[in-house]
């Protein structure tokens, strides 16, 4: 009995050895795995960046291509490849009248399709709708469709009847807010002088014309033949539909020339915003149309017509959202970008800012857009341009 106790009393576990812990990170550890965290980032970061950015341009590029097929489709069915400009002001109301009612009204919601990079998210038209005075010009029809009814009885009038005699303030911004924009009429794409006016009018002297009353400039729409048809597209003589640029990346109008007045959306007062359309064919020295003496004739190295072949497209108004790029689309539905090399702000297609007083806005000389990738002339079809009785 004794020996078992002893037996029991002795037969105990063997000690287990004591585990040596781990203590925390030393502080060189640390700064070791931070070093590497911090270098991993630094490589990763410009990739994540580049990623984003190449994500950007194919959603723009995408966006471009369907306006090119909406514009096509447009062409197929109306004759002409749009109505006109995104612009209240010249060409009329901006829900019915222009590219981008024409898309919205055949179900693109232009205004969901803005370029992801460009700063700019909202066009020089909604200053015009929040502040111009709409009321009867011969020259634009700003109103729009008359006013009607519904089947059900209730009034039927569009957003540009609704703010005509309105001044300036909360209820018409409420207005222009909820009808206009909300409803997807807006674009931070700048339509080509081509696509919205066609090609010049002229008198016998070569000078712009346009109808009496009414103002002359190359970006009215009185002053020239207006939106691009489609038989002209077929004609065109001086350049290949892959040259003829619609619609490109917009470029932030002049802070002279205005900022958002009122919030609109998300979008606050003050905001800059995107031009409409390009200028269409000035001089290097003026940076405006030709002007010629009366008596001018048609032929000879005097005349006007050799006048305007001095011209150039003033295509300022496309902008290089995309880093140094602004990408096109062209009247052949290809998309194309081109590059801003020398880091201005614009794309040169052949203007020397040496041979005028004017501020341009080029730095230099260097030819950014060369002639047979991106058409500059004045007429899409020159040997055909004559002077109107």
């Amino acid at each position: 009995m004794t020996g078992a106790c002893l037996t029991a009393r002795t037969a105990r576990p063997a000690a287990t050895p004591p585990v040596i812990g781990r203590g925390a990170f030393t502080l060189v550890e640390l700064l070791v795995v931070i070093s590497v965290i911090g270098v991993l980032v630094a490589i990763l970061m410009p990739v994540l960046a580049r990623a984003r950015e190449s994500a950007r341009d194919n959603v723009c590029k995408s966006n471009l291509r369907q306006f090119g097929i909406g514009l096509t489709a447009h062409a197929e069915s109306r004759g002409l490849l749009c109505s006109g400009a995104f612009d209240w002001r010249r060409d009329g109301c901006a829900t019915e009248v222009g590219w981008v009612a024409d898309l919205v009204n055949r179900g693109t919601k232009v205004g969901d399709m803005l370029c992801p990079a460009n700063s700019v998210k909202l066009s020089e038209t909604y200053n015009d709708l929040l502040n111009l005075d709409p009321s009867f010009d011969a020259c634009v029809d700003r109103l729009g469709s008359p006013a009607g009814v519904y089947p059900d009885g209730t009034p039927k009038i569009n957003a540009c009847r609704q703010i005509a005699g309105m001044a300036p303030g909360e209820p018409r911004r409420q207005i222009v807010e909820t009808l206009i924009f909300e409803k997807g009429f807006n674009t931070n794409y700048t339509a080509g002088w081509f696509l919205v006016r066609g090609g010049v009018r002229l008198d016998s002297n070569g000078n712009l014309k346009g109808q009496p009353g009414c103002p002359v400039s190359l970006k009215e729409r009185t002053s020239t033949l207006g939106p691009l048809h489609t038989a002209r597209i077929g004609g065109i003589a001086a350049a290949s539909t892959s040259q003829v640029p619609l619609l490109g990346c917009a470029q932030a109008v002049n802070a002279a020339e205005g900022t958002l007045s009122f919030d609109v959306g998300p979008y606050p007062a003050g905001s800059r915003l995107a031009a409409s359309f390009t200028a269409g064919p000035v001089l290097n020295t003026t940076m405006q149309a030709p002007v010629f003496p009366p008596g001018t004739t048609y032929e000879g190295p005097a005349g006007w017509w050799a006048g305007w072949k001095k011209t150039l497209q003033d295509y300022r108004s496309f902008g290089p959202a995309h880093g140094r790029s602004a990408n096109v689309l062209f009247a052949d539905g290809s998309v194309r970008s081109f590059a801003d090399a020398n880091g201005d702000g614009f794309l040169n297609n052949g203007f020397d800012p040496a041979a005028t007083a004017l501020r341009i806005g080029y730095t230099d000389a260097e030819l950014e857009v060369k002639a047979n990738d991106f058409f500059s002339g004045w007429s899409l079809n020159p040997e055909q341009v004559k002077a109107e009785p």
